[in-house]
């Protein structure tokens, strides 16, 4: 490599903006506030099963440790029921594909709750090719997400997902109790 070349190089690479300084905090409390929004939601739609003693929960600590965010406690919710114990708890928010998850486990079975794009149907997969270190093409503009819960929907040759609302909640938690 020449000199040109690599004055050219470093000219190249000097031109490039600044990547944007990730703020870890408000992304951890962003989050935290997304996890109670969705047990707000649980706990209205438990409301008249709770009032007549057929349906108890409570919250209980939970830490969770992620890269560059750290160790933080979120809760995890226990349900009983019939019999039946399920937990809601979240995983995390630096995941591949998802602004989060939280999770519904019982005795039969998972079913993942994901935050995703309010027009999101299912998984996508973006690609971009790049030749010499400059992209083939110019990347699409992209709005910026309206992130909403969403039930993951795992079918044999692809995953969807489904509007998180009452029914859709009742539905998860009947699959994972084979009720």
């Amino acid at each position: 490599m020449s000199k040109k070349d690599f004055e050219e190089f470093l000219d190249k690479h000097a031109t490039k903006t600044p990547e944007k300084e990730i703020d870890w905090e408000a992304q951890k409390e962003e989050w935290i506030d997304y996890i109670n929004q969705f047990y707000e939601s649980v706990k209205e739609w438990l409301e008249p099963y709770q009032a007549d003693g057929k349906v108890s929960y409570e919250l209980k600590p939970l830490m969770i440790t992620e890269e560059n965010i750290g160790t933080y406690e979120v809760d995890a919710m226990h349900v009983n029921f019939a019999g039946q114990k399920i937990t809601l708890e979240p995983i995390g928010t630096l995941l591949i594909g998802t602004k989060g998850r939280i999770d519904l486990e019982g005795a039969r079975g998972r079913v993942q709750f994901i935050l995703a794009d309010k027009d999101s149907k299912g998984m996508k997969v973006n690609v971009s090719v790049s030749i010499g270190g400059q992209p083939e093409k110019k990347p699409e503009e992209r709005k910026a997400p309206d992130w909403t819960w969403k039930i993951v929907l795992r079918e044999p040759r692809k995953i969807s997902y489904a509007e998180f609302n009452e029914d859709n909640f009742f539905d998860a938690l009947m699959e994972i109790v084979n009720g």
